[in-house]
């Protein structure tokens, strides 16, 4: 397999990573903002620990965002 290969090869790959990626990310800080702001949701989960699983899942999302990012613009 040719260099050419293997840069087209792992080109094509990345592209459905990144938006798993996103995705994901997106779906975690939805979720933790959810639990936060919104009592209706999940209601019969503790306040306390559905404040910390908020926080938790948020910060979660932001650093998968973070990684997400730098992984993709690193390997350009």
């Amino acid at each position: 397999m040719s260099t050419n290969d293997r840069v087209r090869n792992s080109r094509g790959f990345r592209n459905p990573m990144l938006i798993l990626g996103v995705a994901m990310t997106a779906f975690y800080v939805i979720l933790g903002s959810l639990l936060l702001f919104v009592r209706s949701f999940l209601p019969e989960v503790g306040t306390d620990f559905r404040n910390i699983f908020a926080a938790m899942l948020i910060i979660y999302g932001i650093y998968r965002g973070w990684r997400v990012y730098a992984d993709h613009y690193k390997n350009q």
